[in-house]
């Protein structure tokens, strides 16, 4: 993944959640700090969760959840639950997001609170967090594990990682923990019975496309002249192989760069593909699919392939189709979305 931890040091930290619970003491003298295994006081209804740090104890049914990142916003909001406090991708100025659906990319419509602005994904901000007094923090191993004794002083702490042994990366291999922590098992089984049943529709719905285009080129770029990534493990990569697409891989073509180095955009046209996902990307922009999409069209090289003269290459945004999100409601659209690009393809 090309979106590196930025990691800030321990002891800043420190100070910053310091003078956060100093604050919230002398505001309020009865606020004590969090104590795992009391998120509902006097409940007998006590679970120890099993997560990416090791196993934490809560009872009841949490009521003010901090969310750390768009993939544990998707399963939570797609269990039930709400968010308290939100730390997404990118930056967004305001201290709450009043209008969520505007403010939060594609799971915003989902959400009926206004939660509280942390910040950055990779560098939340530790005093937002304190001061939101969230009763469970949720999030992800890969980009927020080094924090965690730190959160966890804030309050019960559960790190998540949706990565199977095959390392293969999907919401099945969390969402049952995250169901957990949230005291809504039942909804995780739930779930988990809809996406086979959705996926065995879209399987037999895109199988005509499947025959006629077997093999999909998946790349992210953020500007075809610069950097251009190869995305086979994507959120969309992954469910278009589960659907019974090839996706096209360093293994099956040697002009492919291996690891997370950039493709070379005089590649691309010998490599064989029939159908092309474009993830445009920006760590500016809100919608780059649009300069992307200009910048493909203008290239001789680019124009001259047979996907693009045929229609088949798709524009898409990174944030939903890449994987940042990775979550049910993720799958939900993309597998509503995707029979109405793939199947004009092959006719009526």
């Amino acid at each position: 993944m090309f979106l590196r931890l930025m990691r800030r040091p321990i002891v800043f930290l420190a100070l910053f959640l310091l003078t956060a619970l100093l604050s919230i003491a002398c505001q309020n003298p009865a606020v004590e700090s969090p104590d795992v295994g009391k998120l509902t006081p006097g409940t007998t209804d006590c679970r120890v969760v099993e997560h990416e740090k090791g196993k934490t104890e809560v009872c009841g049914a949490p009521q003010r959840v901090a969310v750390l990142s768009p993939h544990i916003l998707d399963s939570v909001l797609s269990l039930g639950a709400q968010p308290s406090a939100y730390a997404q991708a990118g930056i967004f100025d305001s201290p709450v997001f009043t209008e969520p659906e505007e403010q939060i990319p594609y799971m915003g419509a989902y959400v009926t609170t206004q939660p509280v602005n942390l910040g950055s994904r990779r560098n939340p901000s530790i005093e937002a967090l304190a001061q939101s007094r969230p009763d469970l923090i949720l999030g992800e191993k890969w980009h927020i594990s080094d924090q965690y004794d730190l959160l966890s002083q804030i309050a019960p702490t559960m790190l998540f990682s949706d990565v199977g042994e095959n390392d293969d990366q999907h919401w099945r291999h969390s969402i049952k923990g995250v169901a957990q922590a949230l005291g809504r098992e039942k909804q995780a089984e739930e779930l988990l019975a809809n996406y086979s049943k959705e996926l065995a529709i879209a399987r037999k719905q895109l199988a005509p496309v499947v025959a006629a285009h077997p093999r999909i080129l998946a790349i992210a770029p953020n500007d075809l002249a610069a950097t251009i990534y190869l995305m086979e493990d994507s959120t969309a990569a992954n469910l278009l192989r589960e659907i019974g697409f090839e996706i096209v891989t360093p293994e099956a073509s040697s002009l492919l760069p291996d690891g997370d180095s950039p493709l070379s955009i005089e590649a691309l046209p010998q490599i064989e593909a029939d159908l092309i996902f474009v993830m445009a990307w920006s760590e500016d922009e809100q919608s780059p699919k649009a300069k992307i999409e200009q910048q493909w069209y203008g290239n001789p090289l680019l124009t001259k392939m047979p996907a693009s003269k045929e229609g088949r290459v798709f524009f898409v945004d990174y944030f939903l189709w890449g994987s940042n999100t990775r979550g049910p409601i993720t799958h939900q659209l993309l597998l509503k979305e995707l029979p109405k690009i793939l199947l004009p393809t092959v006719g009526d």
